[in-house]
């Protein structure tokens, strides 16, 4: 199904997208409030969406940019782990 223009399904599959990162991000979010882990497929998921948005040049819906945002200021503020067998 299309609108006429052989977009439709894309822009379905994009709805989707968005949905389904805004849900995780949401899950995220209360993770965090709460004072739960955020685990590494959550954030990878959350980004593979982030990516996949741009790509189809689709904006991020607010909840999953707050989220990916206040995640990369906390890993910038991560110092690097010590390299073993240091000087």
């Amino acid at each position: 199904m299309t609108n006429g223009d052989g977009t439709g399904a894309p822009n379905a599959k994009i709805a989707e997208v968005q949905r389904l990162a805004t849900a995780l991000a949401a899950r995220v979010r209360y993770a965090q409030l709460v004072g739960r882990p955020v685990y590494e497929e959550q954030i990878t998921a959350l980004v593979s969406a982030a990516r996949l948005m741009d790509e189809a040049n689709a904006p991020w819906p607010p909840m999953v940019e707050e989220v990916l945002t206040e995640l990369a200021k906390s890993l910038d503020g991560v110092d690097p782990a010590p390299e073993s067998g240091g000087p």
